[in-house]
């Protein structure tokens, strides 16, 4: 799967990139620009199209081996409910379903909701989602959306979407997508986290790797999470039980909300998520929502957001401290 992944993050804007590797970057006079532009017009056009043409073929390749490999399986999904349609993602950019339940060609809920994320995130967070489904809840399921890692390396994601619950409140879904986003991209294969067992760990074992010194929820880990806090926490690197996240949080306002007082990780994407789109917490939150600004990958989807007039979403938040 290492190569496949490394076609799947490639994505739009690597292939295009192709037809600029190698460009001469003196600097011209417009005498000489213009001169350029007639002699190498027809030249540029057919590496912008041959571009085209590879990324095209690339994409194929990588849907082929993604369908061979029954990756499109609603199973994975349908134990929440019914599954309404499945694509693939290449490098952030959705493709056409790759399962439609009843024959509808596309669920629009599941678009729009795709959207409200991509609009606002650039590529790079979004390349390791592979997989996008949507689903109609069942009566007993509460799950606005999740995801999940489908290959052992940990280098295949899907994305899943309560269409109808998310329908109804896009502000939560919009919460939600971005906090299950932070899941994927702190958790990239070698580059935030190592899988494998925690023989050899130097840093913080989540169940199914050690994260990488200084990736994101490392540094977070460092800086928010005590080593008496590290060892309440199961082994296995499961979140604790409500109790014990319970009087977390009613003992550090720090927090969003006992869920994440549960987990770095979960800590981590329920703070990611406020920051992203401006909502209003304890200021005791206020070093966490900090945090964020040193990464300009961060900086960039909040910025996004409040362009889109997407700032001051509701707390919803539990909250904690009291």
């Amino acid at each position: 799967m290492t190569g496949l992944r490394s076609l799947l993050a490639l994505g739009i804007a690597g292939a295009l990139a192709l037809s600029a590797c190698g460009a001469d970057t003196e600097e011209l006079s417009d005498t000489d620009v213009e001169f350029a532009d007639d002699e190498f017009a027809d030249d540029e056009f057919a590496d912008d199209e041959f571009a085209d043409d590879e990324f095209a073929d690339e994409t194929e390749q990588i849907l082929a081996e993604l369908q061979e490999g029954g990756f499109c399986d609603p199973a994975d999904v349908e134990d929440l409910g019914e599954v309404t349609a499945m694509h693939f993602v290449v490098g952030g950019q959705i493709q056409p379903p790759c399962f439609v339940d009843g024959g509808v060609e596309n669920d629009p809920r599941l678009l729009d909701a795709w959207e409200s994320m991509t609009s606002i995130t650039p590529t790079s967070l979004v390349s390791d989602v592979s997989l996008l489904a949507g689903f109609e809840a069942c009566a007993t399921c509460d799950t606005l959306a999740f995801v999940s890692a489908l290959d052992e390396q940990g280098s295949f994601f899907l994305m899943a979407v309560d269409v109808v619950a998310g329908d109804a409140d896009p502000d939560e879904l919009r919460l939600t997508m971005q906090h299950e986003l932070a899941h994927v991209f702190s958790q990239v294969p070698d580059e935030q986290l190592i899988v494998g067992d925690d023989g050899e760990c130097a840093t913080y074992f989540n169940g199914s790797g050690c994260f990488v010194e200084g990736s994101y929820v490392d540094q977070w880990i460092d800086q928010f999470w005590t080593a008496e806090m590290l060892a309440e926490l199961p082994d296995d690197g499961s979140p604790n039980d409500d109790e014990v996240a319970g009087e977390r949080c009613s003992l550090d306002p720090a927090f969003t909300g006992s869920y994440g007082a549960t987990h770095p990780e979960e800590d981590f994407a329920e703070t990611y998520s406020a920051y992203v789109f401006g909502v209003t917490l304890d200021e005791a939150m206020d070093d966490k929502l900090a945090f964020f600004d040193q990464f300009p990958e961060f900086a960039e989807v909040r910025d996004n957001a409040a362009a889109a007039g997407l700032v001051d979403i509701p707390n919803n938040f539990d909250g904690c401290g009291f």
